[in-house]
């Protein structure tokens, strides 16, 4: 015997709020029942990020991952430097990284010749923005904290 049409509709609406809840209140995601929890963050109003800056004769510099350190793209390089400095004895780590990426923008830099000076020291900051409605992107950053740094006569070793 078929099922009427109505009381068929009236199962499958109950089935989808069902699976809906079930999602909802367990923090599960079942598309297309999720909550889509991408959509329900709430940001800071601040973004903090990694930069690395040079050391010139004359001054500093902000550096580029694909730019000053290839093949290393910007955003894997900084995760990475992210993840040495958190690290439990990660500063040691942190510091023969650095020393690695200023002898491989010396060496880059003076295969190119002379593009730009060579670094005396590679500095790694803790920049952060206050995000407000126009921001463009390319403003400098707020405030900038130094997190670890290495000289030339370091990167020699």
């Amino acid at each position: 015997m078929p099922m009427p049409p109505v009381r068929f509709a009236s199962l499958a609406i109950v089935g989808f709020l069902a699976i809906t809840g079930f999602d909802i209140v367990t923090g599960l995601e079942h598309w297309p029942f999720g909550s889509y929890p991408m959509y329900s963050l709430s940001y800071s109003e601040h973004l903090s990020w990694l930069r690395l800056y040079g050391l010139t004769d004359g001054g500093e510099i902000p550096l580029r991952g694909e730019r000053d350190f290839a093949p290393f793209d910007e955003a894997r390089l900084i995760m990475a430097l992210g993840r040495l400095q958190s690290a439990r004895g990660g500063n040691g780590k942190l510091d023969e990284a650095l020393r690695n990426l200023m002898r491989l923008y010396n060496r880059r830099n003076a295969r190119r010749g002379p593009v730009r000076p060579p670094l005396r020291a590679l500095r790694l900051y803790a920049v952060s923005w206050a995000l407000r409605p126009g921001l463009q992107g390319s403003e400098p950053p707020g405030e900038r904290i130094l997190i670890a740094q290495v000289t030339g006569e370091e990167a020699q070793r």
